[in-house]
């Protein structure tokens, strides 16, 4: 709808008509996007749980393989409270190219950074972008998570890393209009896809007698998508908490206390969590246990790069501790109050040996 209008009231009886008006130039509205994230609409993405954002950088720097250092460029790479990477591209509705090229430009960067970026960088980018606006990045990562322990903070790098090598991304057009063609695009990609969210947000601006407003409206999160995503959302400790037997949430907080101890990672899924190991030398992360309600406690293997003699040694070794049943790449035990110990003495074997094969080479 063309100049369409809303009304600034001031006082009781006195309406100021302001006029939807284009943005003179596609750099303003990035500016403007840049300075107040929450023009993207955290409370309309997730209802029951808000995100609120910290800005990486703008204009990111997207390589096409190991050996650039940018064939494209971003608008914007926003993180929120959970480390999810959000990609940002602003359009204006003037922006005469196809919606199918958007989208595919879209694509691009999003499938070329999952693959081709290094953490450091962003990290590096992050703290400048910080630093420019008078700010400690670590700072404004605490308040972002809500917490006051400085530990966290190389936690969250971790969590951020994990997510995008596992294209657990969001991609985000903003545009002053949508047009319908990029917002049912935007819809059916939304629907299809489990690990990637696909939105639109249209950026209104309205003006009037010196007055300037925008009003943002998210697009693309229909019903179904919600169930999709809904679907394959991730957990947290509170929740698998209330859900576990009596011997099974101190042994998970047990280890996962262990593992936070050594620096290693947890990674929730829908259900349960992995802890993760970093292994010098290899693709990332390897999972050595998971854990899942009410009582499943599993030892892996199937992440491990070892040679198949020192996996075989490994699983042995752990087997001769009893109590746990044999799959091809797990050892799973039932957790019950005559194998607590058996199941703590296993994990610490387990992460004790991986750390030792993984340093000897």
């Amino acid at each position: 709808m063309k100049n369409a209008k809303i009304f600034l009231v001031e006082g009781k009886r006195r309406l100021t008509p302001m006029t939807e008006t284009s943005y003179e130039r596609e750099d303003d509205l990035q500016a403007l996007l840049a300075d107040y994230p929450d023009l993207l609409p955290g409370d309309q993405i997730d209802l029951e749980n808000p995100r609120h954002w910290i800005l990486v950088a703008r204009e990111v720097a997207v390589p096409g393989s190991d050996e650039e250092n940018g064939r494209w460029s971003l608008d914007h790479l926003f993180l929120d409270q959970d480390g999810t990477p959000t990609f940002v591209e602003c359009k204006r509705a003037s922006d005469t190219r196809s919606r199918r090229e958007v989208v595919a430009q879209m694509l691009d960067y999003a499938a070329n950074g999952i693959s081709y970026w290094k953490m450091d960088s962003l990290r590096q980018s992050a703290a400048e972008t910080a630093q420019k606006s008078g700010k400690s990045l670590n700072d404004e990562i605490l308040k972002l998570i809500g917490s006051d322990d400085p530990s966290r903070v190389d936690q969250y790098w971790t969590r951020v890393e994990e997510k995008l090598r596992s294209a657990n991304v969001r991609l985000i057009f903003v545009a002053d209009s949508v047009p319908s063609e990029l917002r049912r695009l935007v819809e059916f990609l939304n629907e299809q896809m489990t690990t990637v969210e696909v939105l639109a947000v249209e950026a209104k601006q309205f003006v009037g007698e010196g007055l300037s407003a925008i009003v943002p409206r998210l697009l693309g999160m229909t019903e179904t998508a919600r169930d999709v995503k809904h679907r394959t959302r991730q957990t947290n400790w509170d929740e698998m908490r209330s859900k576990c037997s009596p011997e099974a949430s101190p042994f998970f907080k047990h280890i996962m206390d262990l593992a936070d101890q050594k620096g290693h990672s947890i990674y929730w899924g829908a259900v349960g969590f992995s802890i993760r190991v970093y292994l010098p030398g290899s693709d990332g992360l390897a999972s050595i246990a998971y854990g899942y309600p009410p009582d499943l406690f599993h030892i892996y293997f199937g992440h491990l790069p070892f040679p198949a003699e020192k996996i075989s040694l490994l699983r042995k070794e752990i087997l001769a501790l009893g109590k746990f049943k044999q799959a091809p790449k797990t050892l799973t035990m039932q957790l019950k109050p005559d194998n607590i110990q058996c199941a703590k003495e296993a994990y610490a074997l387990m992460d004790r040996r991986v750390t030792e094969i993984a340093t000897s080479g």
